[in-house]
């Protein structure tokens, strides 16, 4: 059967209608037969074949029976050009219950009036136009899931003489139409992304609903928002449509400064982007560069950031004192390059403009923390290069040097440089910690294992807290860390700090069980007394319910502190009986007579 269904297919592709209702007559099982979840009906449509069509509807097909996506004979008859065949589908009459065609919709909302607009397919849209009964529904009801009209379809696919016909038909589809998304067709036209052939379209349509929008009176629609907040100069930046910003800023007279929902320009975009073309034309239409995002973000910090060079001189040419330029965080142009590893950038913002090189942001950060931070050890050296006066030393609002900064980030080629350029090795932030803390509280061993074997640093300070970084190390949980400092240093193990509280107490109060191994591994006392805490190991276990380090320290030998008080006071009693026992054992008789001797010289009361 399905090699007959094939003989249809081609009968109909040919045109033969005689021999195709002759197979029919034939096998009337063909009817019910579907390929690809299409009809015959379908097929006949799709070759715009007017008398099959016209068979097949006698026998029982409907035009308006959608496939699984919804889509009827109407869309195919569209979306394959199908003059004929549609002319046919318009005059069938319909009752007053029915959905008129032109409203039929696909799973996604898409009436043939959409496909036709997005093709292209004038003659079919303007068919579909006449055989519209009722504009008011039509207006209400001819749109997609997300509430799009057929002129936002054809004004994202840069169809100017559908967009024409469906402004100027009786409808008038009003070119202030809004999306879901709060969109206009001109927003959807400015957004549209075409080879640059098609550019030139594209503009013809943004010209002409424009166009039609200062003839209406409304003006104020070419800076209209979307729910981004973002304009039609916005969109047309993002898709870089040139030809469109130039009737956007040159023909319609549009605003170059608007701002979306972050307070971001179309210049904060095309500055992102690198496209300098557009920069230019935005600082020709009086766009300003010291327009601030809702992050104090002006488009120079974005273009120091993507590294677009051309762009930032665009931006920074006007401008003598770059210091003024800052974001919210009083970062500068400089900084956002740094801390972006923008090489070149950097260099060019050191060699063409005087840049303050210790001047700090909001965070106490200068230009060395952040290259410190992000690990370019080229970037630092060419601090150093371009400027005589640069404190490898100085401190953020903690206190902390590029050192720090690096050490804690686990950085050892920027530790190594730092150290060589003579940062000072056991700097101090405001808890009086060194480099080698911030190693151990990041979990750096690599870099903790160079810091103590190859740059000399001190292993054995202590913080505020009288702390060591063996507590540290114990307190985030490093094991590594821990046999590093160990290995250099095995005295840690014993260090209290000002609670009287070893790494091994941190650890148990932390719930660091591989902690807690390794320190007993390398003979941690398992019952030092903290006399201030009145806490053992196993009491910091037992108070903060850690079960599997409290069993652990219980089959190391562990005790509580309750435990090893009564341990002691057995200790002392039974060396203080053993020692009066012995006391005893030494002492001579009693030389006095008996109690009836008559040699007392004095009498005795009991």
């Amino acid at each position: 059967m399905k090699s007959y269904f094939a003989d249809a297919l081609q009968l109909l592709i040919h045109g033969d209608f005689g021999n195709f209702e002759k197979l029919l007559k034939q096998h009337p099982e063909l009817l019910e037969i579907k390929a690809g979840k299409r009809s015959l009906l379908t097929f006949a449509v799709l070759n715009d074949r007017l008398r099959p069509a016209q068979y097949l509807h006698k026998k029982g097909f409907l035009f308006f029976d959608g496939d699984d996506n919804g889509v009827t004979a109407v869309h195919w008859a569209v979306l394959a050009d199908a003059e004929k065949c549609l002319k046919y589908i318009l005059k069938i009459s319909q009752a007053p219950h029915e959905i008129p065609w032109v409203l039929l919709k696909d799973c996604h909302g898409v009436t043939p009036v959409h496909l036709a607009a997005k093709l292209g397919r004038t003659r079919i849209l303007k068919l579909l136009l006449d055989a519209v009964d009722d504009p008011d529904r039509f207006y209400e009801e001819a749109l997609d899931n997300y509430k799009r009209s057929a002129l936002h379809y054809a004004a994202a696919c840069g169809r100017v003489a559908c967009c024409e016909l469906l402004l100027d038909c009786s409808i008038q589809l009003q070119p202030d139409q809004r999306d879901d998304n709060n969109q206009t067709p001109l927003m959807c036209a400015a957004a549209s992304v075409y080879p640059d052939g098609a550019l030139a379209i594209t503009a013809r349509v943004v010209r002409l609903l424009g166009t039609r929008l200062l003839q209406s009176g409304k003006r104020s629609l070419l800076t209209a928002r979307d729910k981004d907040g973002r304009t039609a100069l916005h969109l047309a930046v993002l898709a870089s449509n040139d030809q469109v910003i130039d009737v956007l800023l040159d023909e319609l007279q549009g605003l170059p400064e608007t701002f979306d929902n972050e307070g971001r320009t179309p210049l904060h975009y095309a500055a992102h982007r690198g496209l300098s073309g557009v920069v230019k034309k935005l600082i020709d239409a009086k766009a300003r560069n010291v327009t601030r995002d809702k992050f104090g973000v002006t488009p120079a910090h974005y273009a120091a950031s993507e590294g677009h060079l051309t762009v930032l001189e665009l931006l920074l040419q006007t401008r003598q004192n770059l210091q003024e330029v800052y974001d919210k965080d009083r970062r500068s142009c400089l900084i956002w390059a740094i801390i972006s590893g923008r090489v070149e950038i950097v260099k060019h913002l050191l060699e063409k403009f005087n840049y303050d090189i210790n001047d700090k942001d909001k965070y106490g950060y200068t230009a060395v923390h952040h290259a410190a931070h992000v690990g370019n050890t080229q970037i630092i050296k060419m601090l150093f290069k371009f400027r005589d006066g640069c404190n490898i030393n100085s401190v953020d609002n903690n206190k902390a040097t590029p050192l720090h900064l690096a050490a804690g980030r686990g950085l050892t080629d920027v530790v190594r440089c730092l150290i060589t350029l003579g940062a000072i090795r056991e700097s101090e932030d405001f808890q009086n910690r060194t480099p080698v803390f911030y190693a151990c509280l990041g979990g750096q061993a690599h870099t903790l294992k160079v810091m103590l074997n190859e740059l000399d640093c001190e292993p054995q300070t202590t913080d505020a807290l009288g702390r060591t970084a063996l507590h540290c190390a114990a307190f985030a949980g490093f094991v590594a860390c821990i046999e590093v400092l160990i290995q250099k240093s095995d005295q840690l193990i014993y260090a209290k700090d000002n609670d009287q509280l070893t790494a091994l107490h941190v650890a148990c109060l932390s719930g660091k069980l591989d902690c807690v191994k390794i320190l007993l591994q390398y003979g941690a006392p398992v019952n030092t007394y903290s006399a201030l805490e009145e806490v053992t190991a196993l009491d910091c276990a037992f108070m903060n319910g850690y079960k599997q380090i409290y069993d652990f320290l219980r089959s190391n030998g562990g005790l509580l502190a309750t435990e090893l008080k009564e341990m002691a006071v057995r200790i002392i009693q039974r060396w203080w009986r053993s020692h009066r026992k012995k006391k005893f054992c030494r002492s001579p008789r009693d030389p006095s007579p008996p109690r009836n001797s008559t040699h007392f010289r004095h009498q005795r009361i009991f």
